[in-house]
């Protein structure tokens, strides 16, 4: 058998049918047709149904993973933070923020609470601002829940709960406190008025632009607490009974 090329390389449809014949290429496109019915009844046991299902499920899958992938990006997160013109017609970019997610009744109630500056810088000084209420008298033991995140790029990672620290289970929060009685508080708890152990009074707790050094707290920070953007969401009971919850956004930096 010898077929004639043309100068491209080409063979024309009706030097190909004179050659092979329509009965070779009948049987070429049976075998084709066969190829697909028995994909077809592999694949979806020959209902179309059945592919639809399986079409939907994998478009669902897609819209889900869209969807997650949305809500990570959070508009409340730091990398979206408030920015904002002040007096002086100056761009001012605020990564702290915090929220309440308890209710109005919780005996735990934080009015206000601000720091600077921000982002935090762990080898200076900062400034709190702070106006909480406790409406009654607290002993240990106090359970608590801390869930610890960082940002990594668009998605929020869960640091462990390591030495105590992270995100932990604790079945009495009064047990963090490095200053045991019967010491006395060190510098600046006593100046403004704040309680640094158990028990806590019942009262109104107010600081306004207290001055705290970091650099003399460094050795109670943890060594995974590098320059970033963190979430932190507590909560805390006692005898079953909340005492609050609350949402903290707060930046980083060395």
């Amino acid at each position: 058998m010898k077929i004639q090329f043309g100068e491209k390389g080409e063979v024309s449809w009706d030097v190909l049918v004179e050659t092979l014949g329509p009965e070779e290429l009948k049987d070429d496109h049976h075998h084709i047709s066969s190829c697909k019915e028995r994909f077809w009844r592999q694949c979806c046991m020959g209902s179309r149904l059945t592919l639809a299902f399986v079409v939907s499920v994998v478009t669902l899958t897609q819209v889900w993973l869209l969807l997650y992938l949305l809500s990570t990006w959070d508009a409340t997160s730091p990398s979206t933070h408030l920015v904002y013109i002040d007096d002086l017609g100056n761009e001012r970019h605020i990564h702290f923020s915090w929220s309440n997610c308890g209710s109005e009744s919780d005996p735990v109630q934080l009015k206000q609470l601000q720091v600077t500056p921000d982002p935090v810088l762990i080898d200076s000084n900062i400034t709190l601002t702070l106006n909480a209420y406790l409406d009654r008298f607290l002993d240990a033991p106090i359970l608590a829940s801390v869930k610890v995140e960082r940002k990594m790029g668009w998605f929020w990672v869960e640091i462990p709960c390591v030495d105590g620290l992270g995100s932990c289970h604790y079945k009495d929060v009064c047990q963090l406190s490095p200053f045991v009685a019967p010491e006395p508080c060190p510098d600046p708890f006593p100046r403004f008025g704040l309680p640094c152990r158990c028990p806590v009074k019942k009262g109104q707790y107010k600081v306004r632009g207290g001055v705290f050094s970091i650099p003399e707290l460094i050795k109670y920070i943890p060594a995974w607490l590098v320059s970033g953007d963190y979430y932190v969401h507590a909560t805390a009971q006692k005898k079953g009974v909340s005492l609050g919850c609350y949402n903290l956004y707060v930046s980083v930096s060395y």
